[in-house]
Order: structure tokens, then C-alpha cells, then sequence
């Protein structure tokens, strides 16, 4: 096999355009890419999705997004060690202070290396899916926190920009009132926020 392609290369070579598109087909020609903006290390990470001012009702959305991050660091291979919702509804029970903790005190109490912190920003999705003509709007601010830190100027992992990365989710109106019910809607805005989270920290191949 490996012959005939090396024949088929030669006979193309001085073609331009023809070998090119030859090498696009075969899927042999370097693909562009765009680089991560942040590569996560190694380690335990606590996913906190945070929501101080109630905004995701039910929390559906909320508890979905810690699962399908998840799911998202362990298909990049950057952890499978993830603090579960299961995991933080104890700490919570176990620790009377825990809404008064911060970010970084709650990982060391999850016994994480790292924070991914979700702090939301906005969220807006209505009840009525039939009649659902607007995106569901989901905007949250992302920091990254090093849990083992001796120094405070080391706890900020990513961004250097003291509000977080913001990142908007829209999600069409058409895709939601796919949905079974409200719950099943909310954990599609969880998924594909996952999704747009995630390519802050890994390569993307462009085709």
C-alpha cells in the first residue's frame, strides 16, 4: 500500500493544485489548527459552576455542566480525576461554612490540584419550549486556579484578566424545542457549554 501511494505522490509531484487536493482526499495533508488558549495540566480538578444570583431555575443546567466537564477533560486526556456532583453534594453537607469558602479553600477541601471556577453571568431560557422562538443565552466567566499554591500571585493559573474568560453560548431555538422537556433542554445548554469551554483548553483541527 504504502508503494502504491509513494508512485501515485511522485507522478503528482510538480502538479500544485492536483496533488494537494490528492493529499486532502487521503487525509495526508497537514491540517491547520487553532491552538488551544490555555493547556490545562495534568491533575484533580474541582469543576465549580457558580451562580450567585439564582439564575439557572431549575439547576439542572448548573449540576449538568460539572458531569459533561468532565467528560470533556477525560476525552482530551487532560484528567479523568474530577470531582463528581455526588462528591461536592457531601462537602457541602460536611462543611457548614461552604457557601462562605472560596473557590480555591473548596478545592483543597475536594482535595483537587486545580479549580476550572464558572461563575454565571447571565442564563436565559424559557419554560415554554413549544412555543420557543429565542436562543437559550447562557454567559459565564472562566478562571483556571492553582489549589496548590504557597504564593497568592500563583493561585491565577488562567487568564491574567482579573474578570475570567467569558464565554457566550447560544443555543437555537430549533435544537431546543427538540428537547423531551425543560430538563432535557437545560442539559443540552450544559453540553454544548461544555463544548465551548473545552476548546479554550485543547488544539482544534481546521479542515
Amino acid at each position: 500500500m504504502l508503494s502504491i501511494m509513494g508512485l501515485l505522490l511522485a507522478s503528482l509531484t510538480g502538479c500544485g493544485p492536483s496533488a494537494g487536493a490528492f493529499l486532502y482526499i487521503l487525509d495526508l495533508y497537514p491540517s491547520q489548527k487553532v491552538p488551544a488558549q490555555y493547556k490545562l495540566p495534568q491533575g484533580s480538578y474541582l469543576v465549580l459552576v457558580d451562580d450567585d444570583k439564582d439564575l439557572i431555575r431549575p439547576t439542572t443546567a448548573r449540576d449538568a455542566l460539572v458531569d459533561e466537564m468532565a467528560k470533556r477533560l477525560s476525552e482530551h486526556k487532560i484528567s479523568d480525576k474530577v470531582t463528581t456532583n455526588d462528591e461536592i453534594a457531601r462537602l457541602r453537607q460536611q462543611e457548614p461554612k461552604y457557601d462562605q469558602r472560596g473557590a480555591r479553600e473548596l478545592g483543597e477541601l475536594a482535595h483537587a490540584d486545580m479549580v476550572i471556577w464558572i461563575s454565571t453571568l447571565g442564563y436565559d431560557l424559557s419554560p415554554d419550549l413549544e412555543m420557543l422562538v429565542t436562543p437559550g443565552k447562557w454567559a459565564v466567566a472562566v478562571k483556571v486556579l492553582n489549589v496548590k499554591a504557597t504564593q497568592a500571585d500563583q493561585v491565577r493559573m488562567w487568564p491574567t484578566e482579573r474578570d475570567g474568560k467569558v464565554v457566550d453560548l447560544e443555543v437555537s431555538p430549533h435544537d431546543l424545542r427538540k428537547s423531551k422537556n425543560i430538563q432535557e433542554a437545560h442539559e443540552l445548554m450544559a453540553s454544548q457549554m461544555a463544548d465551548e469551554i473545552a476548546k479554550l483548553f485543547y488544539d482544534q483541527k481546521l479542515k
